[in-house]
């Protein structure tokens, strides 16, 4: 999403919020779908800081700061959400994300969710505001892993955690190796290091620099993949 704050920001609102945005206006957007999308089919913890989702992308704009000013000058969800819904469908060239990441009645609900929880105090409708989670669990969320690994077997940019642990993984050099302590340890710490076949590399390394994670705390993520049978 393209960096927007300030004036820019305001006036940007003002023009959608008064039909002349270049995508037209969001309709029926979902936030409760578009909180499960934000970190799944979207991707967009993987590059975006938003606490509410526990995110700390940093590849783009911090979604909290970028529209703070907006919710303090109370500006109605419904023209941060058209905001957010044409930065989906256009992006600023050469940002690195691709135009229409999501579409249609997913693009909706993400833009929702953003409106409602980017730089929200409300805990009741944002909950993920009150604590990001500790150890490797809060890791996860916080480095923007869900961005690519998921729990639960789909598919996504990266291979899932769900019963990776202890499996055998192939890897583009041809080889095969086990999913241990070691091999995980590593592939957190210098992420380019053995790329599973069918993936590519420079994706992870995008996000997470080699040496970026601590090795205290990747071994906190081990721990937590470990646990995903």
């Amino acid at each position: 999403m393209r960096r927007a704050s300030g004036v820019f920001l305001a006036a940007l609102i003002v023009v959608i919020a008064s039909g002349c945005g270049t995508g037209g206006p969001v309709k029926g957007g979902n936030a409760s779908a578009g909180r499960k999308l934000f970190n799944a089919d979207a991707r967009c913890g993987s590059c975006h800081t938003l606490k509410d989702a526990r995110s700390s992308g940093t590849v783009g704009p911090n979604l909290d700061a970028a529209f703070a000013q907006s919710k303090a000058e109370d500006y109605k969800l419904s023209a941060i959400e058209n905001v957010v819904r044409d930065q989906i469908r256009y992006p600023t060239t050469g940002s690195g994300m691709p135009a229409n990441l999501v579409k249609g009645q997913q693009a909706d609900d993400v833009a929702a969710y953003v409106a409602l929880c980017a730089a929200s105090t409300d805990k009741q409708a944002c909950p993920g505001i009150a604590s990001a989670g500790k150890g490797g669990q809060g890791l996860y969320a916080s480095l923007g892993c869900q961005g690519c690994h998921s729990l639960d077997g789909s598919k996504s940019t990266g291979p899932t955690f769900k019963g990776l642990y202890g499996s055998k993984v192939q890897l583009t050099n041809g080889k095969t190796v086990t999913a241990d302590d070691k091999y995980l340890l590593d592939s957190i710490l210098d992420p380019d290091l053995d790329v599973v076949k069918g993936y590519q590399p420079g994706v992870m390394t995008s996000v997470i620099k080699k040496g970026q994670v601590p090795k205290d705390q990747a071994q906190q993520l081990v721990d937590f993949i470990k646990q995903q049978k």
